[in-house]
């Protein structure tokens, strides 16, 4: 719907009275009562009966108004925000879609440096789903995207790679079985962790199957931030990207080893969808997340 037929709406609603929203809007009469009739087509509603003093709302306009009023708000508020960003003062809200690797390895440092430079800006971070973030991204339900796409191609979406990674195997310090070294065999005769496909992590069983190989999965879960008590507690073996792996051996009691086969390494990279006049908020957001790759 036409926002100017929306603002002719609140302005007629508020004053009751064509001439004087006229007047106010710097528009003609007969533009103000043109536009009225495209809305009240399009509503199929006549929105306003006439006084002898003006105009009086109908039923619908005294529901329609409050529900435009607060829309209109909310996108003068956005549009004033996109052009005036500032990130010291701004209480934006960006949506990040973030893979299980974004997760552990970006969100902490990224929150850590929003705290210092950005202090009222909110994060929500959604659980990438590959079969809808190019759908989230060109409908604006998240702004930017973290994940592996490398065998994957998004005609749509403007790309960045932020780093290289390979994936590596952990297990609990104390297995009983695995030492300091993996073979293929032991690789295949151990039980698994596996990560749910929809996140992407399909490159492991993929290459196995061309080995004619397939793990033995005994858990599979929605990603790897709910591995601690499983590591810990069990002598189940994860593969994982080797970030990851990495924040395990800092905070528990686990070993990294090197996969006994061969993996190609594959690229992290920072997705969103271009629009011809890019916000300056956004901008701002894909340089800052990439500025906090490069200390990581």
């Amino acid at each position: 719907m036409d926002l100017s037929l929306i603002r002719i709406f609140i302005c007629v609603y508020e004053n009751k009275n064509i001439s004087k929203a006229a007047e106010i809007l710097n528009l003609s009469q007969p533009s103000v009562t043109y536009n009225l009739n495209r809305l009240r087509k399009h509503l199929n509603n006549p929105l306003f009966e006439r006084t002898q003093y003006g105009v009086e709302a109908t039923k619908l306009s005294h529901e329609l108004y409050p529900v435009f009023k607060e829309s209109i708000l909310k996108i003068e508020i956005a549009v004033d925000e996109a052009l005036n960003f500032n990130p010291l003062t701004s209480n934006k809200i960006f949506r990040i879609g973030l893979s299980d690797i974004g997760e552990i390895c970006l969100l902490p440092t990224l929150i850590e440096y929003l705290r210092a430079h950005a202090p009222k800006i909110k994060i929500e971070v959604e659980e990438i789903k590959i079969d809808q973030v190019e759908k989230w991204l060109i409908e604006g339900f998240i702004d930017v995207a973290i994940f592996n796409s490398t065998h994957l191609e998004f005609k749509h979406l403007e790309y960045e790679t932020l780093f290289l990674e390979r994936y590596v195997a952990l297990v609990n310090m104390n297995h009983p079985r695995i030492g300091s070294t993996l073979s293929f065999d032991a690789y295949l005769n151990e039980s698994h962790v596996a990560i749910k496909s929809s996140t992407g992590h399909t490159q492991v069983d993929h290459v196995l199957k061309l080995m004619g190989h397939q793990r033995k999965i005994a858990l599979e879960v929605p990603h790897f931030g709910v591995l601690q008590g499983v590591l810990d507690k069990t002598d189940l073996m994860v593969t994982l990207p080797s970030r990851a792996a990495q924040q395990y051996l800092n905070q528990f009691h686990v070993r990294v080893l090197e996969l006994p086969f061969q993996m190609s390494e594959f690229y992290v990279g920072l997705h969103w969808f271009a629009q011809t006049n890019e916000p300056l908020a956004r901008t701002w957001l894909i340089q800052t997340c990439k500025k906090v790759i490069s200390v990581l």
